[in-house]
């Protein structure tokens, strides 16, 4: 059975830089994208067929899933450079296709907080992005379990990141 799904943009506006893109997210029908806790940065940016895309930044969101009322972290980082991995528990690798481009992902676990107490899972995934000269780094985090997260791999496939 195939699930229908729908894009979302992951973005920032930044006052002199002007919009960029991050990431265009193919993600199932039932989930959103929600502003995260932090507010997106840019620190570079390039232009691909007339679309502005945050070349080195960082951006935070949240997958929201109302009716199962649930929720995910995701974490999008992008650099001109490689960007390091995160330490995860027992990780689980393998490889996909994002945009066209060869990844590698993980899933693991992470203890993250103050205290390093609070326990999440993780669906780590990374690639370059020649066309745009930049690596983009997704990390979606849960308290729930993996198999939520290696459900995003299928939709995933038709992710834009130029």
């Amino acid at each position: 059975m195939t699930t229908t799904t729908r894009d979302h943009v992951v973005a920032a506006n930044h006052l002199v830089l002007g919009p960029s893109n991050f990431i265009v997210l193919r993600l199932p029908d039932n989930w959103d994208v929600r502003l995260g806790r932090h507010p997106a940065d840019v620190d570079y940016l390039v232009a691909f067929e007339g679309v502005r895309w945050a070349q080195e930044g960082r951006a935070d969101a949240l997958l929201m899933d109302m009716k199962a009322r649930r929720a995910i972290e995701l974490g999008v980082r992008t650099a001109r450079g490689s960007i390091p991995s995160p330490r995860l528990l027992e990780p689980r690798r393998g490889s996909c296709t994002l945009g066209g481009h060869a990844a590698a992902y993980a899933v693991g676990a992470e203890n993250l907080g103050l205290l390093g107490t609070k326990r999440y899972n993780v669906l780590h995934i990374a690639y370059r992005c020649d066309e745009t000269g930049r690596s983009i780094d997704l990390r979606f985090m849960h308290k729930g379990d993996t198999a939520t997260l290696e459900g995003f791999l299928d939709p995933l496939k038709g992710t834009r990141c130029h």
